[in-house]
Protein backbone atom coordinates (compact mmCIF):
# COMPACT_ATOMS: atom_id res chain seq x y z
CA UNK A 1 0.00 0.00 0.00
CA UNK A 2 2.71 2.51 0.95
CA UNK A 3 4.41 1.34 -2.98
CA UNK A 4 1.00 2.77 -4.51
CA UNK A 5 0.62 5.63 -2.58
CA UNK A 6 3.51 7.25 -2.69
CA UNK A 7 3.64 10.13 -5.15
CA UNK A 8 6.23 12.74 -6.16
CA UNK A 9 5.17 15.67 -3.90
CA UNK A 10 5.95 12.62 -0.99
CA UNK A 11 9.49 12.27 -2.90
CA UNK A 12 9.99 15.78 -2.37
CA UNK A 13 9.07 16.71 1.02
CA UNK A 14 11.45 13.57 2.09
CA UNK A 15 14.49 14.60 -0.12
CA UNK A 16 14.48 18.02 1.33
CA UNK A 17 14.39 17.05 4.94
CA UNK A 18 17.45 14.89 3.92
CA UNK A 19 19.31 17.53 1.91
CA UNK A 20 22.56 19.14 3.35
CA UNK A 21 22.11 21.68 6.25
CA UNK A 22 25.47 23.60 6.42
CA UNK A 23 24.45 23.79 10.54
CA UNK A 24 24.39 19.97 10.39
CA UNK A 25 25.35 18.44 14.46
CA UNK A 26 26.55 15.35 14.28
CA UNK A 27 24.55 13.72 17.66
CA UNK A 28 21.51 15.97 17.34
CA UNK A 29 17.80 14.71 17.11
CA UNK A 30 17.35 16.18 13.89
CA UNK A 31 20.76 13.75 12.54
CA UNK A 32 19.03 10.98 13.91
CA UNK A 33 15.99 11.87 11.85
CA UNK A 34 17.38 12.50 8.80
CA UNK A 35 18.65 9.47 8.77
CA UNK A 36 15.92 7.23 9.54
CA UNK A 37 13.97 9.62 6.59
CA UNK A 38 16.74 8.49 4.54
CA UNK A 39 16.83 5.35 5.01
CA UNK A 40 13.32 4.70 4.26
CA UNK A 41 14.04 6.64 0.96
CA UNK A 42 16.57 4.03 -0.29
CA UNK A 43 14.74 1.16 1.10
CA UNK A 44 11.78 2.61 -1.16
CA UNK A 45 14.32 3.26 -4.31
CA UNK A 46 15.91 -0.53 -3.69
CA UNK A 47 12.86 -2.36 -3.96
CA UNK A 48 10.08 -0.30 -6.12
CA UNK A 49 10.08 0.35 -9.63
CA UNK A 50 7.07 2.61 -9.09
CA UNK A 51 9.24 4.84 -5.73
CA UNK A 52 11.96 5.06 -8.65
CA UNK A 53 9.60 6.24 -10.91
CA UNK A 54 8.17 8.72 -8.27
CA UNK A 55 11.73 10.21 -7.29
CA UNK A 56 11.91 10.85 -10.88
CA UNK A 57 9.35 12.77 -11.42
CA UNK A 58 10.25 14.51 -8.23
CA UNK A 59 13.82 15.50 -9.83
CA UNK A 60 15.54 13.65 -6.67
CA UNK A 61 18.20 12.91 -9.21
CA UNK A 62 18.71 16.37 -10.18
CA UNK A 63 18.05 17.87 -6.64
CA UNK A 64 20.93 15.16 -5.65
CA UNK A 65 23.57 16.63 -8.05
CA UNK A 66 23.27 19.87 -6.74
CA UNK A 67 23.39 18.84 -3.17
CA UNK A 68 26.61 17.24 -4.52
CA UNK A 69 27.99 19.79 -6.08
CA UNK A 70 27.25 22.18 -3.30
CA UNK A 71 29.20 19.91 -0.73
CA UNK A 72 32.72 19.87 -3.69
CA UNK A 73 32.47 23.70 -3.39
CA UNK A 74 32.14 23.51 0.27
CA UNK A 75 34.93 20.84 0.39
CA UNK A 76 36.86 22.67 -1.36
CA UNK A 77 36.53 26.21 0.22
CA UNK A 78 37.24 24.57 3.60
CA UNK A 79 40.19 23.22 2.22
CA UNK A 80 41.92 26.73 1.99
CA UNK A 81 40.96 26.68 5.78
CA UNK A 82 42.91 23.95 7.33
CA UNK A 83 44.03 23.44 11.13
CA UNK A 84 40.41 24.30 13.31
CA UNK A 85 38.80 21.46 15.07
CA UNK A 86 35.63 22.71 14.32
CA UNK A 87 36.40 22.24 10.33
CA UNK A 88 37.06 18.32 10.65
CA UNK A 89 33.84 17.80 12.42
CA UNK A 90 32.39 19.86 10.13
CA UNK A 91 33.85 17.85 7.21
CA UNK A 92 33.05 14.83 8.51
CA UNK A 93 28.93 15.87 8.76
CA UNK A 94 29.65 16.89 4.63
CA UNK A 95 30.89 13.72 4.43
CA UNK A 96 27.97 11.40 5.33
CA UNK A 97 25.58 13.86 3.72
CA UNK A 98 27.96 13.21 0.06
CA UNK A 99 27.33 9.45 1.10
CA UNK A 100 23.52 9.54 1.56
CA UNK A 101 22.80 11.29 -1.87
CA UNK A 102 25.12 9.11 -3.53
CA UNK A 103 22.78 5.82 -2.18
CA UNK A 104 20.09 7.71 -2.98
CA UNK A 105 21.48 7.46 -6.59
CA UNK A 106 22.68 4.17 -6.89
CA UNK A 107 19.27 2.74 -5.42
CA UNK A 108 17.37 4.87 -8.14
CA UNK A 109 19.45 4.35 -11.24
CA UNK A 110 19.45 0.26 -10.31
CA UNK A 111 18.19 -1.52 -13.53
CA UNK A 112 16.41 1.59 -14.55
CA UNK A 113 17.78 2.83 -18.10
CA UNK A 114 15.23 6.17 -17.68
CA UNK A 115 16.46 6.92 -14.84
CA UNK A 116 19.98 6.28 -15.72
CA UNK A 117 19.84 8.65 -18.93
CA UNK A 118 18.30 10.92 -16.78
CA UNK A 119 21.89 11.09 -14.82
CA UNK A 120 23.98 11.25 -17.73
CA UNK A 121 21.95 14.60 -19.02
CA UNK A 122 22.59 15.76 -14.80
CA UNK A 123 26.10 15.29 -15.45
CA UNK A 124 26.92 12.00 -13.20
CA UNK A 125 30.40 11.21 -13.98
CA UNK A 126 32.13 14.77 -13.99
CA UNK A 127 30.46 15.47 -10.70
CA UNK A 128 32.29 12.56 -9.56
CA UNK A 129 35.30 12.99 -11.12
CA UNK A 130 35.03 16.98 -9.43
CA UNK A 131 34.53 14.90 -6.33
CA UNK A 132 37.51 12.08 -6.81
CA UNK A 133 39.96 13.49 -4.19
CA UNK A 134 38.03 13.76 -1.79
CA UNK A 135 36.07 10.09 -2.03
CA UNK A 136 39.88 8.80 -2.62
CA UNK A 137 40.61 10.11 1.14
CA UNK A 138 37.94 7.99 2.32
CA UNK A 139 37.44 4.14 1.73
CA UNK A 140 33.98 4.07 2.58
CA UNK A 141 32.90 6.71 0.26
CA UNK A 142 34.97 5.15 -1.98
CA UNK A 143 33.11 2.21 -1.62
CA UNK A 144 29.99 3.65 -2.17
CA UNK A 145 30.99 5.97 -5.45
CA UNK A 146 32.37 2.59 -6.82
CA UNK A 147 28.95 0.66 -6.34
CA UNK A 148 26.74 3.93 -7.91
CA UNK A 149 28.89 3.31 -11.01
CA UNK A 150 28.58 0.10 -11.14
CA UNK A 151 25.15 0.30 -10.61
CA UNK A 152 25.34 3.17 -13.15
CA UNK A 153 27.17 1.93 -16.35
CA UNK A 154 25.58 -1.77 -16.18
CA UNK A 155 23.72 -2.87 -19.25
CA UNK A 156 24.18 1.33 -20.14
CA UNK A 157 26.74 1.36 -23.23
CA UNK A 158 26.36 5.60 -22.73
CA UNK A 159 26.99 5.82 -19.02
CA UNK A 160 30.19 3.47 -19.66
CA UNK A 161 31.10 6.13 -22.95
CA UNK A 162 30.54 8.87 -20.45
CA UNK A 163 33.35 7.94 -18.18
CA UNK A 164 35.91 8.34 -21.15
CA UNK A 165 35.02 12.29 -21.68
CA UNK A 166 34.17 13.35 -18.51
CA UNK A 167 36.69 16.76 -16.99
CA UNK A 168 37.30 17.73 -13.77
CA UNK A 169 37.79 21.09 -11.93
CA UNK A 170 40.25 22.31 -9.46
CA UNK A 171 41.11 19.76 -6.63
CA UNK A 172 42.01 20.36 -2.96
CA UNK A 173 45.73 20.78 -1.94
CA UNK A 174 45.39 17.81 0.67
CA UNK A 175 44.71 15.34 -2.18
CA UNK A 176 47.87 15.76 -4.42
CA UNK A 177 49.55 13.46 -2.52
CA UNK A 178 46.90 10.98 -3.77
CA UNK A 179 47.58 11.57 -7.31
CA UNK A 180 46.65 14.40 -9.53
CA UNK A 181 43.08 13.66 -11.76
CA UNK A 182 43.89 12.35 -14.95
CA UNK A 183 41.90 13.64 -18.12
CA UNK A 184 38.80 11.41 -17.57
CA UNK A 185 37.68 9.31 -14.76
CA UNK A 186 38.17 5.83 -16.10
CA UNK A 187 41.83 6.73 -16.24
CA UNK A 188 41.16 7.65 -12.47
CA UNK A 189 39.33 4.42 -11.96
CA UNK A 190 42.29 2.68 -13.76
CA UNK A 191 45.13 4.08 -11.98
CA UNK A 192 43.25 2.79 -8.84
CA UNK A 193 42.78 -0.63 -9.81
CA UNK A 194 46.51 -0.42 -10.24
CA UNK A 195 47.94 0.78 -7.36
CA UNK A 196 45.03 -0.86 -5.14
CA UNK A 197 46.58 -2.38 -1.90
CA UNK A 198 46.03 -5.72 -1.45
CA UNK A 199 44.46 -5.60 2.29
CA UNK A 200 41.62 -3.42 0.67
CA UNK A 201 39.33 -6.38 -0.45
CA UNK A 202 36.23 -4.56 -1.02
CA UNK A 203 37.56 -1.73 -2.27
CA UNK A 204 39.33 -3.81 -5.44
CA UNK A 205 36.69 -6.49 -5.58
CA UNK A 206 34.08 -3.37 -6.50
CA UNK A 207 36.86 -1.41 -8.39
CA UNK A 208 37.68 -4.53 -10.76
CA UNK A 209 33.59 -4.66 -10.87
CA UNK A 210 33.56 -1.63 -12.38
CA UNK A 211 35.79 -2.24 -14.88
CA UNK A 212 34.10 -5.32 -16.13
CA UNK A 213 31.02 -3.16 -16.80
CA UNK A 214 33.23 -0.76 -18.76
CA UNK A 215 35.37 -3.67 -20.82
CA UNK A 216 32.28 -4.19 -23.00
CA UNK A 217 32.44 -0.78 -24.33
CA UNK A 218 34.27 -0.04 -27.00
CA UNK A 219 35.37 3.53 -26.45
CA UNK A 220 36.55 2.22 -22.79
CA UNK A 221 38.51 -0.64 -24.27
CA UNK A 222 40.57 2.19 -26.27
CA UNK A 223 41.23 3.65 -22.76
CA UNK A 224 42.37 0.39 -21.02
CA UNK A 225 44.79 -0.03 -24.30
CA UNK A 226 46.00 3.80 -24.65
CA UNK A 227 46.88 2.94 -20.76
CA UNK A 228 48.47 0.08 -20.90
CA UNK A 229 46.51 -1.11 -18.08
CA UNK A 230 46.62 -4.41 -19.38
CA UNK A 231 50.27 -4.97 -18.90
CA UNK A 232 49.43 -5.74 -15.09
CA UNK A 233 47.91 -9.16 -15.59
CA UNK A 234 51.06 -10.25 -16.48
CA UNK A 235 53.06 -9.53 -13.29
CA UNK A 236 50.60 -11.98 -11.07
CA UNK A 237 52.17 -14.34 -9.57
CA UNK A 238 50.91 -17.80 -9.48
CA UNK A 239 50.23 -19.94 -6.82
CA UNK A 240 53.33 -22.04 -5.22
CA UNK A 241 54.15 -25.09 -2.75
CA UNK A 242 50.56 -27.42 -2.18
CA UNK A 243 48.33 -24.38 -2.96
CA UNK A 244 46.09 -25.20 -5.74
CA UNK A 245 43.82 -22.26 -6.34
CA UNK A 246 44.23 -18.96 -7.61
CA UNK A 247 43.75 -15.74 -5.72
CA UNK A 248 40.81 -13.76 -5.55
CA UNK A 249 42.60 -10.94 -7.52
CA UNK A 250 43.89 -13.12 -10.32
CA UNK A 251 39.78 -14.17 -10.66
CA UNK A 252 39.54 -10.42 -10.96
CA UNK A 253 41.76 -9.82 -13.69
CA UNK A 254 40.29 -13.00 -15.62
CA UNK A 255 36.87 -11.85 -15.55
CA UNK A 256 37.91 -8.24 -16.98
CA UNK A 257 39.49 -10.12 -19.58
CA UNK A 258 36.60 -12.97 -20.13
CA UNK A 259 34.20 -9.62 -20.56
CA UNK A 260 36.80 -8.30 -23.06
CA UNK A 261 37.13 -11.11 -24.87
CA UNK A 262 33.19 -10.91 -26.30
CA UNK A 263 34.45 -8.64 -28.57
CA UNK A 264 36.93 -8.59 -31.57
CA UNK A 265 38.75 -5.62 -30.09
CA UNK A 266 39.27 -6.73 -26.79
CA UNK A 267 40.65 -10.22 -28.39
CA UNK A 268 42.91 -8.60 -29.92
CA UNK A 269 44.34 -6.24 -27.20
CA UNK A 270 44.25 -9.85 -25.10
CA UNK A 271 46.45 -11.33 -27.78
CA UNK A 272 49.00 -8.35 -28.20
CA UNK A 273 49.96 -9.08 -24.12
CA UNK A 274 53.03 -10.88 -25.23
CA UNK A 275 53.00 -14.44 -23.10
CA UNK A 276 49.22 -13.77 -22.42
CA UNK A 277 48.20 -17.23 -23.90
CA UNK A 278 51.14 -19.02 -22.16
CA UNK A 279 50.09 -17.43 -18.60
CA UNK A 280 46.60 -18.26 -18.92
CA UNK A 281 47.00 -21.85 -20.04
CA UNK A 282 49.09 -21.84 -16.50
CA UNK A 283 46.27 -20.49 -14.91
CA UNK A 284 44.03 -22.60 -16.19
CA UNK A 285 45.34 -25.91 -14.41
CA UNK A 286 44.32 -24.24 -11.20
CA UNK A 287 41.32 -24.16 -9.64
CA UNK A 288 38.72 -21.48 -8.24
CA UNK A 289 35.42 -22.39 -6.24
CA UNK A 290 33.49 -20.13 -7.71
CA UNK A 291 35.27 -19.54 -11.08
CA UNK A 292 36.90 -22.30 -12.36
CA UNK A 293 36.99 -22.19 -16.26
CA UNK A 294 37.16 -18.53 -16.67
CA UNK A 295 40.88 -19.13 -18.97
CA UNK A 296 38.64 -21.68 -21.08
CA UNK A 297 36.13 -19.86 -21.92
CA UNK A 298 38.40 -16.87 -22.97
CA UNK A 299 40.16 -19.05 -25.41
CA UNK A 300 36.99 -20.41 -26.51
CA UNK A 301 35.59 -16.65 -27.28
CA UNK A 302 38.96 -16.17 -28.99
CA UNK A 303 38.77 -18.97 -31.27
CA UNK A 304 35.76 -17.72 -33.16
CA UNK A 305 37.32 -14.79 -34.42
CA UNK A 306 39.38 -15.65 -37.91
CA UNK A 307 42.01 -12.84 -37.38
CA UNK A 308 43.11 -15.16 -34.13
CA UNK A 309 43.27 -18.18 -35.35
CA UNK A 310 46.43 -18.29 -36.28
CA UNK A 311 47.93 -17.06 -33.39
CA UNK A 312 46.10 -19.83 -31.37
CA UNK A 313 47.03 -22.29 -33.42
CA UNK A 314 50.32 -21.67 -32.94
CA UNK A 315 50.48 -21.93 -29.48
CA UNK A 316 50.52 -25.87 -28.77
CA UNK A 317 49.95 -25.11 -24.85
CA UNK A 318 46.37 -23.53 -25.79
CA UNK A 319 45.64 -26.56 -28.60
CA UNK A 320 46.31 -29.34 -26.08
CA UNK A 321 44.70 -27.58 -22.53
CA UNK A 322 41.60 -26.96 -25.42
CA UNK A 323 41.57 -30.64 -26.45
CA UNK A 324 42.32 -32.27 -22.28
CA UNK A 325 38.91 -30.68 -21.81
CA UNK A 326 37.19 -33.67 -24.04
CA UNK A 327 38.50 -35.79 -21.36
CA UNK A 328 37.58 -33.83 -18.40
CA UNK A 329 35.25 -34.85 -15.52
CA UNK A 330 33.55 -31.28 -16.00
CA UNK A 331 30.63 -31.07 -18.14
CA UNK A 332 30.91 -27.67 -18.68
CA UNK A 333 34.83 -27.74 -19.78
CA UNK A 334 34.18 -30.87 -22.31
CA UNK A 335 31.19 -28.11 -23.99
CA UNK A 336 33.59 -25.53 -24.16
CA UNK A 337 36.84 -27.56 -25.36
CA UNK A 338 34.31 -29.32 -28.47
CA UNK A 339 32.65 -25.77 -29.26
CA UNK A 340 36.48 -24.10 -29.01
CA UNK A 341 37.86 -27.01 -31.01
CA UNK A 342 34.86 -26.58 -33.98
CA UNK A 343 35.30 -22.77 -34.27
CA UNK A 344 39.03 -22.84 -34.55
CA UNK A 345 38.66 -25.49 -37.32
CA UNK A 346 35.58 -24.19 -38.95
CA UNK A 347 36.50 -22.66 -42.40
CA UNK A 348 40.28 -22.75 -41.76
CA UNK A 349 42.23 -25.71 -43.63
CA UNK A 350 45.39 -25.11 -41.45
CA UNK A 351 44.10 -26.03 -38.17
CA UNK A 352 42.29 -29.04 -39.94
CA UNK A 353 46.01 -30.41 -40.81
CA UNK A 354 46.90 -29.68 -37.14
CA UNK A 355 44.07 -31.07 -35.42
CA UNK A 356 44.38 -34.20 -37.32
CA UNK A 357 47.47 -35.21 -34.88
CA UNK A 358 47.16 -38.43 -33.17
CA UNK A 359 46.02 -37.00 -29.70
CA UNK A 360 43.82 -34.72 -31.01
CA UNK A 361 41.94 -36.96 -32.98
CA UNK A 362 41.77 -39.73 -30.73
CA UNK A 363 40.40 -37.56 -28.11
CA UNK A 364 37.78 -36.07 -30.62
CA UNK A 365 36.76 -39.62 -31.59
CA UNK A 366 36.61 -41.02 -27.95
CA UNK A 367 34.70 -38.17 -26.77
CA UNK A 368 32.03 -38.31 -29.75
CA UNK A 369 31.78 -42.01 -29.15
CA UNK A 370 31.07 -41.69 -25.22
CA UNK A 371 28.91 -38.71 -25.59
CA UNK A 372 26.68 -40.70 -27.93
CA UNK A 373 26.41 -43.51 -25.40
CA UNK A 374 25.96 -40.95 -22.42
CA UNK A 375 22.98 -38.76 -23.96
CA UNK A 376 20.94 -41.00 -26.44
CA UNK A 377 17.96 -38.28 -26.19
CA UNK A 378 20.03 -35.11 -26.42
CA UNK A 379 17.51 -32.73 -28.02
CA UNK A 380 15.89 -33.26 -24.10
CA UNK A 381 18.79 -30.89 -22.76
CA UNK A 382 20.03 -27.84 -25.19
CA UNK A 383 23.44 -28.46 -23.79
CA UNK A 384 23.65 -31.58 -24.54
CA UNK A 385 23.01 -31.38 -27.85
CA UNK A 386 25.07 -28.88 -28.70
CA UNK A 387 28.01 -30.44 -27.00
CA UNK A 388 27.26 -33.98 -29.85
CA UNK A 389 26.62 -31.29 -32.62
CA UNK A 390 30.23 -30.18 -31.98
CA UNK A 391 31.90 -32.90 -31.68
CA UNK A 392 30.24 -34.45 -34.70
CA UNK A 393 30.93 -31.96 -36.91
CA UNK A 394 34.68 -32.00 -35.32
CA UNK A 395 34.40 -35.64 -36.61
CA UNK A 396 33.14 -34.49 -39.97
CA UNK A 397 36.12 -32.12 -40.54
CA UNK A 398 38.55 -34.11 -38.73
CA UNK A 399 37.92 -37.18 -41.29
CA UNK A 400 37.64 -34.94 -44.79
CA UNK A 401 40.40 -34.54 -46.89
Amino acid sequence: YLFRSFTGTHFNKLHIYIQYDPCYEEKSSKDILKRVAANALMSLLAVSRRAQKCALEANLIDNCMEQMKHINAQLNLDSLRPGKAALKKKEDGVIKELSIAMQLLRNCLYQNEECKEAALEAHLVPVLHSLWPWILMDDSLMQISLQLLCVYTANFPNGCSSLCWSSSGQHPVQAAHRGALGNSLMLCVLKLASQMPLENTTVQQMVFMLLSNLALSHDCKGVIQKSNFLQNFLSLALPKGGNKHLSNLTILWLKLLLNMSFGEDGQQMILRLHGCLDLLTEMSKYKHKSSPLLPLLIFHNICFSPANKPKILANEKVITVLAACLESENQNAQRIGAAALWALIYNYQKAKAALKSPSVKRRVDEAYSLAKKTFPNSEENPLNAYYLKCLENLVQLLNSS
